[in-house]
């Protein structure tokens, strides 16, 4: 039989814990909404359209790690993010931004379950490849569709994404800044983004192992 005083220590230790971690979520989250309305106020003040354009790139990201951020819950004493909701987010976020209702998402996403230490990575991967989909593949008012697929893949997932649009060219080469971060992203998940012609259009993917969710005591 279980010592009552023994039961309610363990309870209080976890009502502790969970309301220590409230505390630190809604830090972050301050800390977060701080940073996007100094970068959202440069960007006002600034008359140069390239620095614009660059602090634009930079409210994303950290609009994308906000995102991640929000869907990290606890389950059995492990922080953990259903990436199909991380994903829909993050790209419906993307396209109301876009402002193109000539373009079509379409979303293939397996129900994933990974640790909270993922969802950041993945999130601007995501945000990034969608991203320059979006703003690059289809110019001059063209239309057309990007899918984006998560999918599980041995002992890990794939994520995908690709469109239909112009691919590479010579003055929309399929490597910037943005896609440099998609890059160190997916180096920092143990994975490789792989870019490749879809004919048409171009598909960025990159398959990254499943790591182990870290429990607390």
């Amino acid at each position: 039989m279980a010592d009552p005083e023994t039961t309610d220590g363990s309870e209080d230790a976890l009502a502790q814990q969970a309301e220590r971690q409230r505390e630190v979520e809604h830090r972050v989250k301050n800390t977060l909404q701080l940073i996007s309305s100094i970068v959202l106020l440069q960007s006002r003040r600034t008359g140069d359209e390239s620095a614009r354009q660059a602090l634009k790139a930079v409210l994303q990201r950290v609009a994308a790690v906000s995102v991640a951020h929000r869907h990290v819950s606890w389950k059995e004493n492990a922080e953990q993010v259903e990436v199909a909701a991380l994903v829909r987010e993050i790209v419906g976020d993307l396209a109301g931004s876009a402002g193109r209702e000539d373009l079509a998402i379409d979303l293939d996403l397996e129900a994933i379950t990974i640790p909270g230490r993922q969802a950041a990575p993945v999130a601007l991967m995501i945000s990034e490849t969608v991203g320059n989909a979006l703003r690059h593949a289809f110019p001059d008012g063209r239309p057309g569709r990007v899918h984006v697929g998560v999918r599980r893949s041995g002992n890990g997932f794939e994520v995908s994404v690709g469109d239909d649009g112009v691919g590479e060219v010579e003055n929309l080469p399929a490597t910037g800044f943005g896609l440099t971060v998609a890059q160190l992203m997916a180096q920092q998940l143990r994975g490789r983004l792989a870019t490749e012609a879809a004919q048409p259009g171009l598909r960025f993917s990159v398959t990254i192992p499943m790591d182990p969710p870290i429990y607390r005591a």
